[in-house]
């Protein structure tokens, strides 16, 4: 949700920025930072063993904060906070308690306030708090925790934030999921459990027109059957109403699901599907994980269904440009064998999507797709006889990022051209969502920060409007030369400007203390 600082209130911040300036000479670890004057807008910081967060918050500003080595009592590590205006000058900082062994997962801002989700799945304690919502006021610097118990080996979908009120979606060990609803003032918790065997919590957003908590579920009837619901809670927990979400095919399945407001009594569910519902596919006998073969996108409007459509990637009539080359193959000769055989098949990939974005009167749908990486090594053993014996595991290299898919969609769902972007050499630990996308009129540039560059892409509906190109992200210095880059990142942050982030090793022979440093930097770039 957008706000605004009030004009006072940033006049305020500007009047105290010099000492603030003073101060972080003394508090920052900041190698430096640049101004729009004398250099790129960016921001370094020394990386050593911290990790480092950076999260826009639009006109307000862009937070940064990490865990330092610092502990601030024997339950509590130092994470360090520092909050930038729009021209990454710092604002303020600050020192603050979180509990040990705790990791971020997860920020939602609301209004003045942001709010950031921690979790701790290592160490789970006897009455040790292991989840914690953290209240940020980007207006004063005030920080308001809020600590909750949650079950073991739980995952956090996500979570919404109205009117001091926090609905957490919240799935677990043996396929339960649960919502919580926390009054983040009064401290009161509301726990609705899902008692439907094998349930799982797709998305959780708060209805602040009709003042309820909407939560689409994932029933599962079998191990190879599910079913998807709509469901509304008021906010002492009580279940208000429940639409199940079907499709025209029985065999239709839908995969997941994403709450997207059209109007104050219109919706969309976002997802991806397969046809395999009531059976098993490869995937999941070879325990895998069940991939998708297409989009759908499902219309509910005043508490009702009004159409569902589906989408195959193969009706895509440029799927073959849209495709990473590694993949091409496969599914030219997929096109080729249907085409001689009459005989209808499928992709099936895995997918992030994105919130889905309004164009005019249309809709825009951009999802990531990738897969997860594992490579085999072997090892020598000898039993008792001294005869040798092959042992063989597996490695887990993280998640392969290889393809963006764009679709644009009218008010009745129906597909009105698609598009994409290949990606390259892209693999990280943990998923997140790597592309963005920019409009300026009917066309449309995707890009994606790698290796120290912003790889980009102009589209028009079906075409592309010249070459993929890839520019260079500024550094402090004019003679830094880049030897390593990792985990890049752009995020939109207000207007036409996004935040560019990620780790870089440079060297300037021309700077006194060394050659090389080892940074974690974010810069302010934008698409005109």
């Amino acid at each position: 949700m957008a706000s605004c600082y009030s004009y006072y209130s940033i006049i305020a911040f500007c009047m105290i920025k010099n000492l603030l300036n003073i101060i972080f000479i003394f508090l920052l670890t900041a190698s430096s930072w640049a101004q729009n004057d004398d250099g790129p807008v960016r921001v370094e910081f020394d990386a050593r063993a911290e990790v480092f967060e950076v999260i826009p918050c639009g006109v307000y500003g862009a937070l940064m904060f990490y865990e330092s080595i610092k502990e601030f009592d024997e339950n509590n590590k130092v994470w360090v906070f520092v909050f930038y205006d729009r021209n990454l000058n710092p604002l303020w900082s600050k020192e603050v308690p979180v509990f040990k062994d705790m990791s971020f997962l997860e920020y939602n801002r609301s209004k003045d306030d942001l709010f950031l989700a921690f979790q701790n799945k290592v160490k789970i304690k006897h009455n040790v708090y292991n989840f914690q919502l953290l209240k940020i006021n980007l207006l004063d610097a005030t920080f308001n925790p809020t600590n909750i118990f949650v079950p073991d080996k739980t995952e956090l979908v996500n979570f919404d934030v109205y009117k001091n009120r926090a609905a957490i979606g919240l799935n677990f060990w043996k396929d339960k999921a649960m919502l919580v609803i926390r009054d983040l003032s009064g401290g009161s918790e509301i726990t609705v459990p899902f008692r439907e065997t094998a349930t799982f919590i797709e998305d959780t957003r708060f209805d602040t027109v009709n003042s309820q908590i909407l939560v689409v579920i994932n029933v599962y009837s079998s191990r190879k059957r599910s079913d998807m619901y709509l469901n509304a809670y008021n906010f002492q927990g009580e279940l208000m109403t429940s639409i199940l979400i079907a499709p025209p095919v029985e065999t239709e399945k839908l995969m997941n699901a994403q709450l997207n407001f059209v109007t104050e009594d219109t919706l969309y569910l976002l997802g991806s599907f397969n046809n395999l519902n009531g059976k098993f596919s490869r995937t999941e006998e070879d325990d895998e994980g069940e991939e998708s073969e297409g989009f759908y996108i499902a219309e509910i409007e005043n508490g009702k269904q009004s159409f569902i459509r589906f989408h195959k990637l193969l009706d895509f009539k440029n799927i073959t440009t849209i495709l990473n080359n590694e993949e091409l193959p496969s599914v030219q000769d997929l096109i080729n064998k249907n085409k001689r055989k009459g005989k209808a098949d499928a992709l099936y990939y895995e997918f992030l999507i994105h919130d889905l974005k309004r164009q005019g009167d249309d809709f825009i749908m951009l999802a990531e797709a990738y897969y997860p990486e594992y490579h085999q090594i072997s090892t020598m053993t000898y039993d008792f006889y001294g005869r040798p014996m092959p042992y063989y595991y597996t490695i887990f290299d993280g998640y392969r990022h290889f393809n963006a898919f764009v679709a644009s969609f009218n008010k009745d769902g129906e597909l009105n051209w698609s598009n994409g972007m290949k990606i390259w050499n892209m693999i990280s630990m943990y998923l997140a969502k790597r592309v963005e996308m920019s409009f300026d009129g009917e066309e449309a540039v995707l890009f994606y920060n790698h290796e120290g560059k912003i790889v980009s892409k102009v589209l028009k509906g079906y075409q592309d409007i010249g070459d993929v190109e890839k520019t260079k992200i500024a550094t402090s210095y004019p003679n830094d030369v880049q030897l390593d880059a990792s985990k890049g990142r752009v995020v939109h942050w207000y207007g036409n400007f996004y935040l560019a982030s990620g780790y870089q090793t440079l060297r300037n022979s021309s700077l006194g203390g060394g050659s090389k440093r080892h940074v974690f930097y974010f810069n302010k770039v934008v698409f005109n």
